[in-house]
């Protein structure tokens, strides 16, 4: 964190994207304490926070990364269209995680893996997606084939994220889109956690967050795209 910190502190075009990042991602927090910005100004306002960590990830020239980061702000504008198109969503937000599986291997491939703690914690996250899962089955009607693919590919991309040599801050950011997809997952199928809507927003948005500066201010050459 020290490290990103002093990578950040003399750059000024990062600075000002990232703020601007947070405060459009403050903004569309307002949206679930019937505050929200007429449709569809509210829907851009959502994406807009992602697409700047997009934009900053290109600054540090990761365009993998923001490949990914795109894909999820493509997520985020199905899902907060009238009617919400939650296939599409689904679909959009299942690429982006296989671009971070695809970042996070390379970095496994190449850096190895973390020490045995991490294969508990990997375990544990596996056990975890299972019982999710099997809970939630009966509550996906006509998306139960895609939420279920949906549900593995995050899960891959979150166990990638703790056995390998993940910089910490996109580890955590990876966890935190796990905790904030399976508030979102209940609160859609089931019905539960209608006041969620806060939880689920700020943990996604620092999840995303988190994978992009961990991952674009790693300060290893290998992790930039090649040119």
């Amino acid at each position: 964190m020290t490290s990103t910190l002093r990578t950040l502190a003399g750059d000024r075009r990062s600075q000002i994207v990232l703020i601007l990042s947070a405060l459009f991602a403050l903004t569309y927090l307002f949206d679930d304490f019937g505050l929200s910005a007429p449709y569809p100004a509210d829907v851009a306002i959502k994406a807009a926070g992602i697409v700047l960590l997009a934009v900053f990830a290109l600054i540090h020239g990761h365009r993998i990364l923001a490949l990914g980061l795109f894909l999820g702000s493509l997520g985020d504008i199905f899902l907060a269209l009238e009617p919400a198109q939650l296939p599409l969503g689904i679909a959009a937000f299942g690429l982006g995680h296989l671009v971070y599986i695809f970042l996070f291997a390379r970095i496994r491939l190449e850096d190895g893996g973390r020490g045995g703690w991490s294969r508990i914690a990997a375990l544990a996250l596996a056990g975890y997606g299972v019982v999710m899962l099997a809970w939630l089955q009966p509550y996906f009607g006509d998306l139960q084939l895609p939420a279920s693919i949906y549900n593995g590919i995050i899960l891959v991309m979150t166990v990638l994220a703790v056995i390998g040599r993940v910089p910490p801050l996109a580890t955590a950011g990876a966890l935190l889109f796990l905790v904030s997809d399976s508030v979102l997952a209940v609160r859609l199928f089931t019905g539960y956690l209608e006041w969620a809507g806060p939880v689920v927003w700020v943990t996604y948005y620092l999840g995303q967050a988190g994978i992009a500066l961990g991952l674009a201010l790693d300060g290893k050459s290998a992790r930039a795209d090649p040119n």
